[in-house]
């Protein structure tokens, strides 16, 4: 996983053509302005899902991962509890299997040795083996959020 503030996402260029695609429209983009739902950037390899909302208590929240997409997950505005841990954690166990029409596996809430911080105005890039949370609740305030979702190449 890699995690940092937007600007600096031009640094992880580079590293796969569908991320380089991703990393150029989110650097060329006003992201805010984008609708909600889903934006088609490059058919189903790189594309974007655009929401707002109101993050949830930690304990309604769960990790997933995916195996054929890797996320970019940008939070633009407002912030929210962002977790992670290795798939292969002993405690992290699973809640809903692998389904394959929406690439994720889901897992419990809080599992022994994940990592928890704050995602405010920032992104999180996470890979495959990446076990992540997202939109937990910090405070009431208005998430305004950006997945990009990266097909494996």
């Amino acid at each position: 996983m890699i995690v940092g503030k937007l600007p600096d996402i031009y640094r992880y260029k580079g590293i796969s053509k569908n991320i380089d695609t991703a990393i150029d429209f989110i650097m060329n983009t006003d992201l805010l302005a984008l609708p909600k739902g889903k934006t088609v950037i490059d058919g189903d390899n790189v594309y974007a899902n655009r929401d707002t909302y109101i993050a949830r208590p930690i304990e309604d929240c769960f990790f997933e991962n995916h195996l054929h997409y890797i996320d970019i997950q940008i939070v633009l505005k407002g912030k929210e509890i962002f977790g992670y841990t290795h798939i292969s954690n002993p405690d992290l166990n699973v809640t809903t299997p692998y389904n394959p029409d929406k690439d994720v596996t889901k897992y419990n809430y809080n599992p022994k040795n994940a990592v928890f911080f704050v995602l405010e105005e920032s992104f999180a890039l996470v890979y495959t083996e990446d076990a992540h949370l997202a939109k937990c609740k910090v405070d009431d305030e208005i998430v305004e959020k950006l997945v990009v979702k990266v097909k494996i190449d």
